[in-house]
């Protein structure tokens, strides 16, 4: 997975195709009283041979590389009996690419989809998708339920239906410059008031000629030799951008759940997320970019880099940024670099990793402080499959990526959903669990969205509305407005197209 500016016009454009209910779209029917087109050997195993099933999966770049070894390694296994062809979508190409095949070219559609657990409930309702557990029963392949992470089965679930298989979670982290921390005798944030400490006291080290930094850049600097920040604009220690995946995805949910807001009304699946404690938490975003007298911050953390800008990882690797955020999938790749950059002075060992608990919360203390707003994957079987040795055939490799992806999958930042997985001795003596992947957090830290069938408007609007507040040119508005009127549109949404 890569970054990819937000836009709203791409994911009207899925609204467009996503927001009436489709209620004559039909889940094909499939008799599990009998046993279909099952042939059974001698001691009643369901023989496989030559199944072909095809997966789309949302993952990209790196990530789907990885995916790839995994898949392949399945195949080989089943070398004879069941195959996987996977092909790779972008998180918003996969959205249109679905609903057209869904609603006009379902001859083409796939047997399994690997998305986002939380776009289940929506697919349920659009009846895309199959509750799974009948084809695990059937197959007699073990859906242990108690050994995954409660929150992301949760998200897959509604009304005791089970619409798919998590397989991981994951989320937004930052990465820090330990190698400035420590020149400037800086220590490493902890929670909110402690960052902002940090990012205010870098701030005014460059307003003084005082900070020192280092890292390549346009003006003949090489990565390793120190230098002194420049005061003829204020240092930001910490960019973002509404342009950034991490922001729109992550970091705008995380703030209102780190300061008591919610996501979803269980009561009626509709949006959460306008409410005083939402207000609270999107203020610190604000205040991270346009510090006012009463903000906690005396300097921005960030400039005003505009809703469409990507900050990207230059300023962190030349040194006018202390910290970013980035995928936890690609922080492998930012170990590579600083090894290669500063080789001849501690390498990778300059830059670390944290998951990003408390560092938008108001008040630590609270229980829900340390939460992260993330994302699970699930598979999910597609309801055009119609064969009963398919879904069956299904449910093998399903069970298999759950279980033994492990360390390797979550060395691309995603953390296991199986209990048993992510507290293996394979799992946590692995080095690179010692050295990363601890930092991440487990599943239980993560606040994955409750199963609602409005999840693509609830997320839109609030996506706006965060757009907005992280605008200049509404600057001069409340947030509890601009919440209060997407709220409402939202709602009025919600009301006349589904």
């Amino acid at each position: 997975m890569k970054r990819k500016a937000y836009s709203l016009f791409v994911l009207a454009a899925v609204l467009s195709l996503m927001g009436c209910n489709n209620t004559n779209n039909e889940i094909s029917s499939v008799n599990l009283s009998d046993e279909g087109d099952l042939v059974r050997d001698e001691n009643g195993n369901i023989v496989y041979e030559n199944v072909k099933l095809k997966l789309w999966s949302v993952t990209t770049g790196d990530d789907a590389a990885v995916q790839d070894t995994i898949i392949n390694r399945f195949n080989q296994l089943y070398n004879g009996m069941i195959n996987v062809e996977v092909t790779h979508h972008s998180r918003y190409d996969i959205e249109s690419l679905l609903a057209n095949t869904m609603n006009f070219d379902k001859d083409n559609a796939p047997n399994l989809i690997f998305n986002h657990g939380s776009k289940a409930v929506e697919y349920a309702n659009n009846k895309w998708i199959y509750d799974v557990t009948p084809f695990f029963e059937k197959s007699e392949i073990q859906f242990d339920k108690e050994d995954f992470a409660s929150s992301l089965l949760d998200a897959v679930t509604l009304d005791g239906a089970t619409y798919g298989m998590p397989i991981d979670c994951h989320s937004v982290m930052m990465e820090m410059r330990l190698d400035i921390l420590e020149k400037n005798n800086l220590k490493v944030p902890t929670n909110y008031y402690e960052l902002v400490e940090v990012c205010d006291e870098a701030a005014e080290l460059a307003q003084n000629n005082n900070l020192w930094i280092r890292g390549e850049n346009s003006q003949g600097y090489d990565a390793i030799t120190w230098r002194k920040a420049s005061n003829a604009e204020e240092y930001t220690a910490f960019p973002i951008s509404f342009g950034d995946m991490w922001v729109h995805e992550f970091f705008g949910y995380t703030a209102a759940i780190q300061n008591g807001g919610s996501l979803v009304n269980p009561e009626n699946q509709y949006p959460g997320w306008y409410s005083q404690e939402s207000v609270n938490g999107l203020q610190v975003l604000k205040d991270w970019i346009f510090p006012t007298e009463t903000s906690v911050n005396k300097n921005p953390l960030s400039k005003d880099y505009g809703s469409s800008y990507d900050v990207g990882d230059e300023p962190f690797r030349n040194g006018s940024a202390i910290f970013k955020l980035q995928g936890p999938w690609s922080y492998q790749n930012d170990l590579n670099d600083f090894d290669r950059t500063l080789a001849k002075d501690g390498g990778s060992d300059n830059i670390t990793t944290r998951n990003i608990g408390k560092m938008l919360a108001l008040d630590d203390s609270k229980p829900y402080a340390s939460k992260i707003k993330g994302e699970g994957h699930a598979l999910m079987m597609v309801s055009t499959t119609t064969s009963l040795t398919k879904l069956c055939a299904e449910t093998v490799f399903m069970d298999y990526i759950a279980y033994s992806s492990g360390i390797e999958w979550a060395k691309r930042g995603h953390i296991p959903a199986v209990n048993s997985v992510a507290q293996s001795e394979d799992y946590r003596n692995d080095p690179e669990y010692d050295k990363y992947i601890k930092y991440w957090g487990a599943p239980e830290d993560y606040v994955v969205v409750p199963p609602t069938k409005f999840y693509t408007h609830i997320d839109n609007y609030f996506k706006g509305a965060l757009q907005k507040i992280l605008a200049a040119s509404f600057k001069d508005q409340s947030i509890d407005s601009i919440l209060k009127q997407e709220y409402e549109d939202c709602i009025a949404y919600i009301n006349l197209y589904s």
